[in-house]
């Protein structure tokens, strides 16, 4: 079996890319990434030097392999041996597309080429926002009364465990809507923060400060907080993962598992977030079983894409320390109706068969490779309803 195309497309002015490749027996892999067309299609697609030079002609089903080829002979030539960056988000793609044609080829799901599953379901967490957007299109903080609504939806839905983000939502004067959030969810649900960029480079925010906050996210049973620091501040982390008694996340960010080894190594983290989109399946599985060996939790970053969901399902099925998912918390009323449109389309109508949730819970999928199927073409076909036509490649 040989490669025999690839093509990366999507909307010009959108956040994510699609990827899809073929082979000489009619075989499809497709995949994503959360980074614009505009620069990831050439390092994909153009000239002598691309992605697609190093891949078409070979055989699909060591994907391992072929990242280490395309890192070694494109990233280590063209960005100087240096780690993570868009060249990487391209390659998370090609990654992800190659995984879901090597299930399809064995006829298997992706977690059992990865060694077999020891979770039959994952739980789901909602991600949704402290904030909505105003006429202006300033970010406004939410009232009491918005949160609470937004938290007895995710209930409704099945919801076990809620992340709202983002900023700095921490003084006292915003105890009012932790009170109020914990006292709807009750006691056994999971109530999580996500500080994040860009509050995370506010001036005299540091691991001191970042310490004092959890202070109070303790008194309400907040699970995790969320990329509190930038996301290369391993002293900071270190730090301040010795003192929180919450825990304390990150990884969005880091795009290659050399990136992560100090934070496992040294437990600077408490739970680690890589991203199949922004660093592919085979990179994110081994994070996945380093952090399991050191005993580390793994919830990724990234419910954006149904492709992104099924390949995070798949790699947390094979550790025992996978602990949850990030999913789109539809109701989110931070969200215009286009953001919720375009998130419902990239989630639920993008593939002929979108994870399942049951009960609070991802369910392993039964199809080979990623299990979503392919692209349905009057999904990609409503993309020009956010993006026009005459402005897409």
């Amino acid at each position: 079996m040989k490669l025999t195309d690839l093509r990366a497309f999507g909307p010009r002015h959108g956040y994510v890319t699609f990827v899809e490749i073929t082979t000489d027996g009619g075989l499809t892999g497709i995949g994503s990434t959360d980074a614009p067309l505009a620069i990831v299609k050439p390092i994909i697609e153009h000239g002598a030097i691309s992605l697609r030079g190093l891949l078409i002609g070979e055989d699909p089903r060591d994907p391992a392999r072929l990242w280490r080829k395309m890192f070694e002979q494109w990233q280590a030539r063209r960005g100087r041996g240096s780690e993570g960056g868009l060249a990487v988000n391209a390659m998370a793609a090609l990654d992800m597309a190659l995984w879901d044609l090597a299930g399809k080829a064995a006829g298997k799901p992706i977690y059992q080429l990865l060694g077999g599953a020891v979770q039959k379901q994952v739980m789901a967490y909602a991600s949704a926002t402290l904030f909505t957007v105003g006429r202006d299109g300033r970010w406004i903080k939410k009232t009491t009364k918005d949160l609470v609504r937004e938290c007895r939806w995710c209930l409704k839905q099945g919801f076990r465990a809620i992340k709202f983000g983002w900023g700095n939502c921490f003084a006292r004067e915003d105890e009012e809507n932790l009170a109020a959030m914990r006292d709807t969810l009750g006691p056994k649900t999971r109530l999580m923060i996500d500080f994040g960029c860009p509050a995370y480079w506010t001036g005299g925010w540091n691991a001191k400060a970042a310490a004092r906050a959890t202070r109070m996210l303790e008194e309400y049973g907040v699970y995790f907080l969320e990329e509190p620091l930038a996301p290369h501040d391993f002293n900071g982390f270190m730090r301040l993962s010795k003192t929180a008694k919450v825990k304390i996340a990150s990884g969005e960010s880091l795009t290659t598992e050399y990136q992560f080894d100090p934070f496992i190594d040294c437990h600077a983290l408490d739970i680690v977030q890589p991203d199949a989109q922004q660093m592919g399946i085979t990179q994110f599985h081994r994070v996945a079983k380093k952090a399991e060996r050191a005993g580390i939790l793994c919830v990724p970053h990234g419910p954006w894409t149904a492709m992104c969901v099924a390949a995070h399902i798949h790699i947390l099925a094979t550790i025992k320390t996978g602990d949850m998912i990030e999913y789109p918390c539809m109701e989110s009323l931070g969200w215009s109706k286009r953001t919720y449109d375009e998130v419902w389309l990239l989630n639920f109508e993008i593939v002929g068969k979108p994870p399942m949730l049951k009960d609070g819970y991802l369910q392993l999928p039964r199809g080979p490779g990623l299990g979503v199927g392919g692209f349905v073409p009057s999904a990609l076909k409503k993309l020009d309803k956010f993006y026009p036509a005459k402005r897409r490649p």
